[in-house]
């Protein structure tokens, strides 16, 4: 089904396959780059969350001295509460956290119940921690910043989402075992020692790992130039810290009380670790926040370009199809069209215009070279027609000029012949009388026997027929038209033919009633030649007349008959053309009378003129 649309229609059909690829590449382009953003812009809801719960564990741990640079009033306790309550309020429906930020919301008011009446927070400041370390291991899960693709940002976001609420939790979980005094025996308390001494340097050292992968991640260096002296500054506090700790002595029989170190350098100390550890994890926050972003440009950015070179691609493509079916399928179409043209109307002199130098162009050049070859076929089939009608002529008049020749030719000479016998019988010394007497007297007999011959032959035309049959006068017209084709095409002639159905036929000589329906159109194409203002119309009609003869009748749109040469039209050696004969009407005359039939001319309504030729039919001449 395919192969036989128009080539217009496989064109608009491959387009539109081209456009709907076009689309659904582009909506598979967009979805993709739309899916990485939402991605991205979902981890910037988590790390934005895990700044809030920042100033939650400043809050937590601001009931030990900590360092005045991470004092702010998002830190406070009513602040950190209220900032922790709107945000979540904000990511409902986003992340999965409700749950453990109302559990954490309702351990963070009680512990600042507690304070506020100077009781024992230690249990509750180590509830708080781990359920805001939970908190963020759920944020950082929920908001994809867990499944981070990108290196830097993967390792970072490890940092802030994990490690560094560990350390932070490890450190305030140390402070609060070990700044009041330890309840169980010496072995307990080493014991713990080694534990949280092994937990802080493991946490550190994993931080320190993924610093170093997230920096291997960053090319540009900005990471590591940003963060690195915080985190650096970060674990050294942290480790003279824990080298505090390592240093307390517990003398159980001065009844626990801690010695080797004062506790006001104890909470220094704990107060700067936790101050770095703070500084540091905001300035994580706010490099992963940078990343985050950069990475949504420069996703944005790819996509303005993808879509700018597909709309390019498109654009040019659209011209392409514009182009091909310019230069291609319209050339294509109106070569079409010609072929269908010439195939209707044989008309061979039509050409099909192309000026360019493809496949098409040189197929029209075949074309229209084709074409010439068939007009002139035509023309020179035409012109053979036009030659054998007239060496038919040719051949009757000879024919009729050899059988005058003929029969008169003896007559004549008999006549020399007696004429210089009674010459020469007049031309003696003494001239015979009697014979020249008889000389003159077969002289006459000769005389009146060539004038029988000359009688006989016009008897011919008037009477009678010696090649007479029954024809269809509408085959003689179909017949005389197409030997006048080729002159009424030269002077742009149309024909309109009326002939009678199921006419009987008539008694005649086909050849001569041939040359007159011949000369009638012939005379009827040269009184149109002069018009110019109206359509030239030949008109050929055929019809019964009175029931015993057919009516021939041949209408022009020429010039029509001047009425002072009606009555003169058929005489002998009387024309009204200038390189007439004058011969031709009368002849015609003699030959339709001689059939039997009669010839007459008329003035035709508005313009032109009417030759009427009235034949027996074949049954009236044989009754």
């Amino acid at each position: 089904m395919f192969k036989n649309l128009s080539t217009s229609t496989k064109l608009i059909i491959l387009c539109g396959m081209f456009i709907l690829s076009i689309g659904v590449t582009t909506y598979s382009l967009v979805a993709e780059h739309r899916i990485a953003i939402d991605f991205a812009r979902k981890e910037l809801i988590g790390n934005r969350y895990l700044a809030v719960l920042r100033n939650v564990y400043a809050a937590i741990l601001s009931d030990r001295p900590i360092d005045t640079i991470t004092a702010s009033p998002a830190a406070s306790s009513e602040g950190a509460l209220n900032a922790l309550a709107a945000e979540q309020a904000s990511v409902e429906g986003e992340l999965q956290t409700k749950e453990l930020a109302d559990s954490l919301i309702a351990s963070l008011r009680e512990l600042w119940a507690r304070r506020a009446q100077h009781g024992p927070t230690d249990t509750l400041v180590l509830d708080a921690l781990n359920k805001a370390r939970k908190l963020a291991t759920r944020v950082g899960d929920d908001s994809n910043l867990t499944l981070d693709p990108d290196l830097d940002t993967y390792y970072l976001q490890n940092i802030v989402a994990g490690k560094v609420p560990t350390l932070l939790g490890q450190l305030g979980e140390a402070h609060v075992l070990f700044h009041e005094r330890p309840q169980a025996g010496g072995s307990n308390e080493q014991n713990l020692r080694f534990v949280l001494d092994g937990l802080l340097r493991s946490t550190t050292d994993s931080v320190a790992e993924d610093l170093s992968s997230a920096y291997r991640g960053n090319p540009d260096g900005r990471l590591k130039r940003a963060v690195e002296s915080s985190f650096g500054t970060m674990t050294t506090s942290a480790r003279a810290y824990l080298g505090a700790l390592n240093a307390i002595r517990v003398d159980n029989e001065a009844r626990g009380l801690i010695v080797g170190i004062d506790t006001a350098s104890l909470d220094a100390l704990y107060g700067k670790a936790v101050g770095n550890a703070l500084w540091a994890w905001g300035g994580a926050q706010i490099e992963l926040d940078r990343l985050l972003r950069q990475r949504i440009d420069h996703l944005l950015a790819k996509l303005r370009r993808s879509l700018l070179l597909t709309g390019a691609l498109a654009a040019l493509s659209i011209v392409v199809a514009v182009m091909t079916h310019r230069r291609i399928v319209g050339p294509l179409e109106r070569l079409e069209a010609i072929a269908r043209t010439v195939r209707e109307t044989k008309n061979y002199t039509l050409r099909a215009e192309s000026d360019s130098h493809d496949e098409i162009g040189h197929l029209a050049v075949v074309f229209n070279d084709m074409l010439s070859e068939l007009a002139a076929a035509r023309d020179r089939e035409i012109t053979e027609q036009a030659e054998l009608a007239r060496a038919d002529r040719l051949m009757t008049i000879g024919a009729m000029t050899a059988s005058i020749a003929h029969e008169i030719n003896q007559p004549l000479a008999a006549i020399v012949t007696n004429s210089n016998a009674g010459l020469r019988w007049l031309s003696n010394a003494s001239p015979d009388l009697d014979e020249a007497r008889a000389a003159l007297k077969r002289i006459a007999k000769d005389g009146h026997r060539a004038s029988e011959v000359i009688g006989s032959i016009r008897a011919m035309f008037k009477k009678e027929s010696q090649h007479k049959g029954l024809h269809d006068v509408n085959d003689i017209v179909q017949e005389a038209l197409s030997l006048v084709q080729g002159e009424l095409k030269k002077q742009k002639v149309s024909v309109r033919t009326e002939l009678g159905p199921s006419l009987p036929p008539v008694l005649a000589d086909r050849v001569q009633v041939q040359q007159v329906v011949l000369n009638l159109m012939n005379n009827a194409i040269d009184a149109m030649a002069p018009v110019t203002d109206r359509a030239r119309i030949l008109k050929v009609r055929s019809a019964a007349h009175n029931g015993s003869g057919i009516a021939l009748t041949v209408e022009d749109s020429g010039v029509g008959i001047d009425p002072k040469d009606a009555e003169r039209i058929f005489d002998a050696f009387y024309t009204t053309k200038s390189n007439g004969t004058g011969l031709g009407l009368a002849i015609c005359r003699s030959i339709i009378e001689a059939h039997g039939g009669r010839l007459s001319a008329a003035p035709a309504m508005p313009h032109g003129s009417v030759f009427e030729v009235v034949l027996p039919s074949g049954a009236a001449g044989e009754a």
